[in-house]
């Protein structure tokens, strides 16, 4: 009820303290409680490592698919000596250096076709014809070659007086000039083979010593040689 002050009065259960309820202690928080951590989003794979593992995949896959046989460049094609023969036609890759028109010699009493090596015997030269020009770059010198890239055994006949090749000699004079400090290159000949050697020594330096070839000893005249990229 209000009072002659014009106060309220307040109701002695409201002012009474003694019904509040006890404060409630806190526990303290443990000190090695683990913070919460909220979970967190599964990753989304993303654009590089798609990218990197559709490279690894590309280069493990391709390679052995047949897109990638067509793809991938192919390296030359053996050298055919099945099909070597007396009369026969084929084409020939030679690996060279310029010094090789001084350096390769062969030796044998066989000619074939107006052709024959430089010697008779490993002691005796072959009797020079006296019509024959004074340099016609050795068109009718048999010489011995290795082929490029699987290193088959090949005599051939007038390689150096085809234009490409006896350009190539002019150009890159070898007096003087250590083998291995030239340049090797290779040519592209078709050729004609004309027969084989029963008998013939061959040598790659004249500093070496005379020795019998380790392969069947076809002998073939240059009818049209080119040079080419070794990377074909």
């Amino acid at each position: 009820m209000a009072t002659a002050e014009g106060n309220l009065q307040v109701d002695g259960d409201a002012g009474d303290k003694s019904s509040a309820p006890p404060p409630q202690s806190v526990k303290p928080r443990p000190k090695n409680r683990r913070p919460y951590v909220e979970d967190e989003e599964t990753p989304v794979i993303g654009g590089r490592f798609l990218l990197a593992a559709g490279i690894i995949a590309v280069g493990t896959i391709l390679p052995m698919s047949k897109l990638g046989e067509v793809l991938e460049p192919r390296g030359p094609e053996p050298t055919d000596v099945e099909s070597w023969q007396a009369g026969a036609t084929s084409v020939v890759r030679i690996t060279l250096v310029t010094a090789d028109y001084n350096l390769l010699a062969c030796a044998s009493e066989q000619s074939f076709e107006g052709v024959h090596c430089a010697f008779k015997s490993p002691t005796e030269p072959w009797p020079r014809d006296a019509n024959r020009p004074h340099d016609d770059n050795k068109k009718d010198i048999v010489q011995p070659y290795r082929t490029w890239f699987d290193n088959k055994l090949v005599f051939v006949a007038g390689l150096w007086s085809q234009p490409e090749v006896a350009y190539r000699l002019h150009r890159e004079p070898s007096q003087g000039i250590l083998p291995d400090k030239l340049a090797r290159f290779a040519v592209e000949c078709k050729v004609k083979f004309v027969g084989r050697f029963d008998a013939v020594k061959i040598r790659w330096n004249p500093q070496q010593s005379w020795g019998d070839p380790d392969a069947p000893a076809w002998v073939a005249v240059a009818q049209d040689c080119k040079q080419i990229d070794e990377s074909q």
